[in-house]
């Protein structure tokens, strides 16, 4: 995914504001939580009614010959004192996530020893209580992403869920990015080690099914939630292994994303960058070396800039998805939407997935103002479309569909474009992902679709000219983790505070029930996606925020869902797509 360059303004000063706004978490009491094997203990700190265990070690040093390499499990020794205190270092990536667009905090502290993750839990809770355990994948385009980001203070979430009656347990995991967590070679599949950043998280998820117990939290009651990248990669635990392994988690939430969303998933598309980054650093095997052994003998201080300059080479300083997973492998074993229609995944898992309205919004270049310059978007995105359903598509998706808006010089040509990219990405994904899991689920799941339309950003994109963004993509972390009066206290309305809290409770709701209404102060008269005969979604937030409309054009006339997600989810084109 590319930023379009007309938002950089705007959100560098979102970043500004936002950072000041959130200050600085002032931690203190260490708490002591006893391991829950060789009589480990954790010492943590305890702010705002919330105790904090950070910087725990769940895989090896991922240097030297573990660089590439599937994730080893990491034990402490006996009877260790560990230090949870303080955050740990981010994993190898760009210092400053996204120059001149710095919604997340800046990166401090990078190290290949970097597999950590970190644990938060109510104040005085103890190994009895067996709390719902709510587990975070951060999202970043495969290439940027750390649990530590104050974007992710997971404070006003546990606070929140406390005060409504339902405590939950919050966890999330580093995981590798770019091409240390995504490298694809023949090697690397052979030794099973393909997609080590999906591993880094399966690891974790183990991690969890093991010790969350010491932390108070039921091992067999957890939640896998994510955004963006991070929504893929929960998709993508959902199709791990083809289904033959047990998933390490009851539950999951897609936000933006889903096991095919990522493009080119099914192709060479990462093994040909891998090729060519080998190439470029002089590891080519074509020179009679081992490819592995050259690149992890190559200090992190020349690979990791050499990395980035290969990544920043294709589409500028704002690069996405330059390195993304690979199918087929051991771990996405066929392209990841014919697992999902083959019912190759793990069945009986209670789903939540969406969208926003305008979740493309930042990736599509503002300067589309013609139906060539559509044309050239999406021959750009979708190298392999054919001419056939490149026509197909345009006629889904008639001019007389969208509108101009002349205040800020944007076409109805780049809202084409955007709803267009939505759509194949992030909506019919999502509507095919929890059709599959109905279809193929062997007890009675739940399974829920939303689109938000409601953002915190609007009065900065009023200010900036960028009215056009619309509800774009990230809109929804503030609401989920509940930071409308926190971080983001200086843009949100009284309607914001409201969806804040109440978008953050059903998350921990569903965590705790597989029902998004199920308690007080949540979402209320959010029904089950499939229990009509087509799939039924609740709007959260905007004009018609609380209503539900099914996308076979009850309540959503101007979408036509049903016919646009039946072509991009038509096989010819999910294998155009690439996944």
């Amino acid at each position: 995914m590319t930023y379009s360059t007309s938002t950089i303004g705007l959100l560098a000063f979102l970043a500004i504001s936002t950072c000041g706004s959130a200050g600085p978490l002032r931690r203190s009491h260490p708490t002591v939580v006893l391991g829950d094997s060789n009589n480990v203990r954790f010492e943590g700190t305890s702010a705002n009614n919330v105790e904090s265990f950070m910087n725990i070690r769940f895989a090896e040093d991922t240097s030297g010959n573990n660089r590439f390499a599937a994730p080893k499990p990491f034990s402490y020794p006996s009877g260790s004192v560990v230090n949870a205190s303080l955050p740990g270092a981010a994993c190898p990536q760009q210092k400053v996530p996204i120059p001149g667009l710095e919604v997340f905090d800046n990166v401090t502290r990078i190290s290949e020893d970097c597999l950590t993750l970190r644990v938060d839990r109510p104040a005085r809770k103890s190994n009895q209580d067996k709390l719902p355990v709510m587990a975070f994948i951060y999202g970043g385009g495969d290439s940027i992403g750390q649990i530590y980001d104050t974007a992710y203070d997971p404070t006003s979430l546990i606070n929140g869920a406390g005060q409504n009656g339902y405590p939950v347990i919050y966890v999330a995991m580093n995981y590798r990015v770019g091409i240390f967590g995504f490298a694809a070679t023949q090697a690397l599949n052979e030794s099973r080690s393909l997609n080590a950043g999906l591993r880094d998280q399966r690891l974790a998820l183990e991690w969890v099914q093991e010790h969350i117990a010491a932390f108070g939290g039921d091992p067999d009651n957890v939640t896998i939630f994510g955004e963006s990248d991070g929504a893929t990669g929960v998709g993508l635990q959902i199709t791990a292994y083809g289904g033959k392994e047990k998933a390490p988690f009851r539950r999951a939430i897609m936000q933006s994303g889903s096991a095919s969303a990522d493009q080119g998933t099914a192709t060479n598309k990462t093994i040909i960058r891998t090729t060519e980054f080998i190439k470029k650093v002089n590891c080519s095997s074509s020179v009679g070396i081992d490819e592995l052994a050259c690149l992890r003998k190559i200090p992190l201080k020349k690979l990791l800039p050499a990395a980035l300059e290969y990544e920043f080479s294709f589409e500028g300083s704002m690069s996405f998805d330059i390195f993304v997973p690979t199918a087929p492998s051991d771990f996405i074993p066929d392209s990841p939407s014919k697992l999902l229609s083959s019912g190759r995944f793990a069945h009986d898992i209670d789903v939540i997935t969406g969208w926003t309205e305008d979740d493309q919004s930042f990736f599509t270049p503002s300067s589309i103002k013609t139906e060539s310059d559509v044309i050239e978007y999406l021959s750009s995105s979708i190298p392999d479309l054919s001419k056939e359903n490149m026509q197909r598509a345009l006629a889904l998706y008639p001019p007389s569909s969208f509108s101009d808006m002349p205040s800020e010089n944007i076409s109805a040509q780049y809202f084409r474009a955007s709803q267009m990219s939505r759509d194949y990405e992030f909506t019919c994904p999502s509507i095919h992902l929890v059709q599959m899991n109905k279809k193929y689920s062997k007890s009675c799941t739940s399974n829920y679709l939303y689109i938000l339309n409601q953002t915190m950003f609007t009065p900065l994109y009023k200010q900036q000219q960028t009215s056009y963004l619309g509800v774009s993509h990230f809109s929804d972390i503030p609401y989920v983790f509940n930071q409308a009066k926190t971080r983001y206290s200086f843009l949100a309305t009284p309607l914001d505070v409201e969806i804040s809290s109440k978008m953050s409770a059903s998350w921990a709701s569903f965590a705790v029930s597989g029902d998004p209404s199920h308690r007080n102060g949540t979402l209320p008269g959010w029904s089950d996606a499939l229990t009509h005969s087509s799939p039924s979604v609740r709007i959260i937030g905007g004009p018609n925020g609380g209503e539900m409309f099914t996308i076979d054009g009850s309540g959503d006339t101007s979408e036509h869902l049903a016919k646009r997600c039946a072509f991009w989810s038509s096989p010819d084109v999910l294998a155009q797509i690439g996944v």
